[in-house]
């Protein structure tokens, strides 16, 4: 398949789990999910604001088959990892909150997605969060990929997330290949990954 039909099957994910949501879930639970809202004031009263540390310049553009926003984060492990690191492997990006039921449903198709393909790298990025809270709560997930912290949502405004949970997906040219707001299916997940396998 093709990157517009790998597109357009992301869109028609978007969709239909927006249709879902809002007409099962209703407006309460879409906002409990929502992202915490903070201030933006300091953007511009002169002060130098450490994004660029943390998202690079070099694409710093959110669109579908351009180089996906390459970004720096600190792992659970302590080691500062970089998106761009993962050249050469297929990449999906998930943004997610511990107190976030939807997330929680999703960890363990994440896990097994990440426990059965070699080419796939699972960037699981926690959303303004304690670090103690994200440890025991992957600890006591036995979950093992990689769990990086966004602890001001710096890169997950720049990923224009809008609640938890948020998949993107990233080739093994770095290029975003599209995103799917909302909680998916290991079954989901993985006709993803074959049609990208598949371009």
């Amino acid at each position: 398949m093709n990157r517009k039909v790998i597109a357009i099957m992301l869109i028609a994910l978007v969709l239909v789990w927006g249709l879902y949501f809002f007409t099962m879930e209703g407006n309460k639970e879409a906002k409990e999910e929502k992202l915490p809202q903070q201030d933006v004031v300091e953007e511009n009263n002169g002060d130098s604001v450490d994004t660029e540390e943390v998202v690079d310049k070099e694409a710093s553009e959110l669109a579908i088959d351009k180089l996906a926003p390459n970004f720096t984060l600190e792992s659970l492990d302590g080691e500062m990892v970089s998106l761009k690191d993962y050249r050469g492997k297929i990449v999906l990006i998930n943004f997610w909150a511990t107190w976030c039921k939807f997330c929680d449903q999703e960890m363990p198709d994440l896990q097994r997605l990440h426990q059965e393909n070699d080419d796939l790298v699972i960037l699981a990025v926690d959303v303004m969060e304690e670090r103690e809270e994200v440890e025991k709560y992957i600890e006591k997930g036995g979950y093992d990929f990689k769990v990086l912290l966004d602890p001001k949502g710096e890169v997950a405004r720049t990923y224009l997330v809008g609640g938890f949970p948020t998949s993107y997906f990233v080739d093994e040219d770095g290029m975003l290949l599209g995103g799917v707001p909302g909680m998916m299916t290991y079954a989901q997940m993985n006709q993803i990954l074959e049609d990208i396998r598949g371009n």
